[in-house]
């Protein structure tokens, strides 16, 4: 490893825009029945279940990680517990970065390299670390995907810095509730991150590492989160794999190069959430929401975030996603499409939180895009909706973004999905079909179908 000392830099942060957070509660729904009255949590919510060790190519140990030796033998950053597990084609490695020097250390290089049992280097990844201060700890987690037919035979972590830095590491969130699922494809932790700091806060990575009864690391996992409201909570999924029950976790957020800081004053400004609603049948839950743009001019880049609440306040699943182009008053739908819960939830709230994106001028004045002639075709196991698709511009659009909304009678939203048609002719038309997923016993009341651009 090596390290330097060198002067402080000064860093510009520009300011983003943030807008309005709604909360909301949902009932389930059953195929075999219209009651759609809430479903308790079951007494076993948050239990960790025990993963098989005999899947297939499922590599059911972890295997020591190895770290580069000192250059000089005066290390100010150590490492703790590596170690890495390959899950067929997937790679995940985990370790903790600690600062025993007496003196803050800052802009942390590393460099994950893997290679195969006769020394090829077949796959690396590296990460940034802005700031340690002096006796903290930072726990990291990364994720490879390998080419098929590729075996990790060793991982090695090597690492730069800067010491004699001086600043703070202070973040303002904790983490609560964590919750562990044993999924298909890939073991999976939830857990609510809190904003204890009156300004919204953006682009917030989260690394997890997980630990067995014995106090031994035996795997984790990252996630990023795009905006978390001041002093309020979003929930956080982590995908990614261990090699014995985990029933303990470590949360460890790290600013990153988009981070910000807004205050949560803008957090209405242009931007409002109109209705929102989610239904849930087993394991698939579909809904979304209205939104509109106040502005008078385009908005480019809004995101949201839905958090999926348990009743016993973990976290069921997260969503979230990009708003690319809003038009000056529209209102427009929004879904994240079918969100897949684990086995044994019993989802009864959901959060949706909005932020505003930037406002530009646009050649058009308008959207060119309309839907007509909506339809919805019932069928047991694949229910779609037909439309049409106008385009009213003299050049052809092929970036169309659509959503379908679904309502029952009493107005609520029950369903949803997006997609990207096909590219629609200059001052043409375009047929277009979409399967939708409807979790209710009946057939949606009313449909409504909501298209724009995701560019220009």
């Amino acid at each position: 490893m090596k390290r330097k000392t060198k002067l402080p830099l000064i860093f510009l942060i520009l300011p983003l825009l943030v807008s309005l957070a709604c909360s909301f509660s949902f009932g389930g729904s059953d195929s075999d029945s219209a009651d759609t009255s809430p479903v308790a949590t079951s007494d076993t919510a948050g239990t960790i279940r025990t993963i098989p060790t005999t899947e297939g190519d499922v590599t059911s140990t972890s295997m020591p990680a190895f770290s580069s030796s000192s250059d000089d033998g005066d290390e100010m950053l150590t490492m703790k517990e590596p170690i890495y597990i390959q899950d067929g084609r997937n790679l995940i490695t985990v370790f903790l970065f600690e600062n025993v020097d007496t003196a803050g250390i800052e802009d942390i290089e590393y460099t994950i390299t893997v290679t195969d049992a006769s020394g090829v280097t077949i796959k690396t990844d590296n990460g940034f670390i802005d700031f340690l201060a002096a006796g903290e700890q930072t726990g990291v987690a990364s994720w490879l995907f390998l080419e098929e037919g590729q075996d990790a035979s060793a991982v090695d972590i090597d690492w730069t810095y800067y010491t004699d830095a001086s600043g703070s590491s202070n973040h303002p969130f904790t983490f609560e509730n964590p919750r562990y699922y044993f999924d298909p494809y890939w073991d999976r932790f939830t857990a609510v991150m809190v904003n204890n700091d009156a300004n919204a806060q953006t682009n917030i990575r989260v690394d997890m590492i997980a630990y067995d009864s014995s106090g031994l690391v035996v795997g984790g996992g990252f996630t990023n989160v795009n905006f978390i409201p001041g002093n309020d909570q979003v929930g956080i999924s982590i995908n990614g794999f261990v090699s014995n029950d985990p029933v303990r976790y470590e949360f460890f957020p790290r600013k990153t190069f988009l981070s910000s800081a807004i205050n949560n004053s803008q957090l209405t400004e242009n931007l409002s959430v109109l209705q929102s609603g989610f239904f849930y049948n087993e394991t698939t839950l579909v809904g979304g929401f209205l939104i509109k743009n106040n502005a008078n001019e385009v908005m480019k880049n809004a995101e949201y975030n839905i958090t999926i609440y348990e009743q016993d306040g973990s976290v069921s699943q997260v969503a979230s996603g990009y708003l690319n182009l809003l038009w000056p008053g529209q209102t427009i739908g929004v879904s994240p499409g079918v969100i897949e819960l684990s086995e044994g939830t019993s989802p009864s709230e959901f959060n949706v939180y909005v932020k505003a994106g930037t406002l530009e001028a646009h050649e058009l004045n308008n959207n060119p895009l309309t839907v007509a002639n909506v339809n919805y075709i019932a069928d047991n196991n694949f229910p779609k909706v037909n439309l049409t698709i106008n385009n009213a511009h003299n050049q052809i659009i092929d970036n169309p973004y659509l959503t379908i909304l679904l309502y029952n009678a009493a107005d609520e939203i029950i369903g949803g999905v997006y997609t990207y048609p096909d590219p629609i002719p200059a001052n043409g038309s375009l047929s277009y079909e979409v399967f939708v997923t409807n979790v209710t016993s009946e057939s949606p009341a009313r449909i409504e179908a909501y298209t724009t651009l995701t560019n220009w």
